[in-house]
């Protein structure tokens, strides 16, 4: 039981992104503005420090095949962005304390890196025309807001799980 706990958080942090979108407010600000939630990727960041870069990255390759196939036309961003995402981090790991707050402005680093990455491909490929100025303003600068309230409401209870299921893995 206690193995299929940590497959069931992050499908809880995978189904979490789209609940939190449907239940988002619709007014205005939502109308003007594009909050993107990135829990899954905040939560592979912290499985990556606290549990294991391998535990990281197998899930950043599965949980990124399952967010290209249910959220986006183009296969294959997410797998390869989260599964990379994930082994950067560990490598920056290896040169910074492990810290609650490294691990933080680290993830904040990830979101930035992602949005940045899939801009750069839909811009790429034809799939968006929105300029840098617009997708600075409109796009990043509100997910990283968004982002930032939801370490500073979560990251303490995740450590917390992912530091026990990492000692009970190094355990076995």
């Amino acid at each position: 039981m206690k193995k299929l706990f940590l497959p069931f958080l992050a499908t809880v942090f995978f189904m979490s992104e789209s609940i939190f979108i449907d239940l988002w407010p619709k007014d205005e600000l939502y109308q003007q503005y594009v909050f993107v939630p990135r829990f899954l990727l905040i939560f592979l960041i912290f499985l990556t420090v606290y549990v294991t870069q391998t535990h990281g990255m197998v899930y950043g390759l599965i949980f990124g095949m399952l967010y290209d196939i249910v959220y986006t036309e183009v296969l294959g961003i997410y797998m390869f962005s989260f599964t990379l995402i994930a082994y950067m981090m560990a490598k920056a790991m290896k040169i910074f304390h492990n810290h609650l707050f490294i691990t933080c402005f680290l993830s904040m680093m990830a979101v930035s890196v992602l949005e940045f990455y899939v801009y750069g491909i839909q811009l790429l490929i034809g799939k968006t025309n929105m300029s840098f100025h617009d997708f600075y303003s409109h796009r990043l600068l509100p997910t990283l807001v968004l982002n930032v309230i939801f370490i500073i409401l979560c990251s303490y209870p995740l450590k917390q799980w992912l530091v026990k299921i990492g000692r009970r893995e190094r355990e076995e």
